[in-house]
């Protein structure tokens, strides 16, 4: 799934493409993939509004319409944007400009395109935590103290954290020296100071790189994301270490697959 990083990514790239166009016709191939309105009254209402400013918020995009109405976008596991001279054949819906066309594509059907009049009043975002390149050290030092949860999981939960996914918190939990099994009330102030300095430079650099791209994503252009080169740990089960040499482990964890060095994380 897109993380904060690949959003980023594809936010830069839409402000770059489609700001302040006007969208000159919707196709839907997909009805499915519009969940509100329904796909004829997003159509309508949606044609012929121009985009006036893109916003990212956590794994969400949302695009303010000159009609005050928002197309808020969650990718979820399989969607991306790419953007043609041509429609794409492949693609669930498709956006017509003057100078192109934007496909939406999922396979899967999992990602969501919504129409609605307050987008900051949507249940997934009212329920969003802080972004976590925006909050300082000692807030983020902060969140933790009530919790009793283990700490990649709780990385993970978009209520409290925005934007982290599998990948950057396994790599911001290498980075820190932490496993991803610790008890939250088990790590020091010293520790989640250390992480807070891992997960700003590594979310940092990875938008520097425009994304990792180790499933389905890509840019607009359907360029992979650069950051793949840099994984210490993510996706590198039974390689060696980059510190110690030991083989780098998986185990699943709140059902997800979870790489970690047992040897550099206590």
């Amino acid at each position: 799934m897109p993380e904060l990083p690949e959003v980023e990514t594809i936010k830069r790239d839409l402000e770059r493409y489609i700001l302040h166009k006007k969208i000159k016709g919707v196709v839907i191939k997909e009805p499915r993939s519009i969940k509100e309105p329904g796909p004829a009254a997003f159509k309508k209402k949606i044609e012929g509004q121009s985009i006036k400013e893109i916003k990212r918020r956590g794994k969400v995009l949302v695009l303010s319409l000159t009609s005050k109405e928002f197309l808020v976008v969650h990718l979820r596991l399989t969607g991306w944007f790419s953007w043609d001279k041509k429609a794409d054949k492949s693609a669930r819906v498709i956006f017509l400009f003057s100078d192109g066309f934007l496909n939406f594509c999922d396979p899967r059907l999992f990602g969501e395109l919504r129409l609605i009049k307050d987008w900051q009043n949507l249940p997934m975002i009212k329920k969003m935590g802080p972004e976590p390149l925006e909050i300082s050290k000692f807030e983020f030092i902060q969140m933790f103290k009530t919790k009793r949860a283990k700490i990649k999981p709780l990385l993970m939960e978009q209520s409290f954290l925005a934007g982290i996914g599998n990948l950057y918190a396994a790599e911001g939990l290498f980075c820190a020296g932490i496993h991803p099994q610790r008890g939250v009330y088990k790590i020091t102030s010293e520790e989640l100071g250390r992480l807070y300095d891992c997960l700003k430079g590594i979310l940092s650099v990875a938008i520097k790189n425009r994304g990792t791209s180790v499933d389905t994503f890509r840019d607009l252009k359907g360029k992979e994301g650069g950051f793949s080169s840099y994984l210490k740990v993510y996706g590198r089960k039974n390689q060696p270490c980059f510190k110690c040499r030991t083989p780098i482990k998986r185990i699943t964890l709140g059902g997800r697959g979870t790489y970690f060095c047992s040897q550099c994380q206590h």
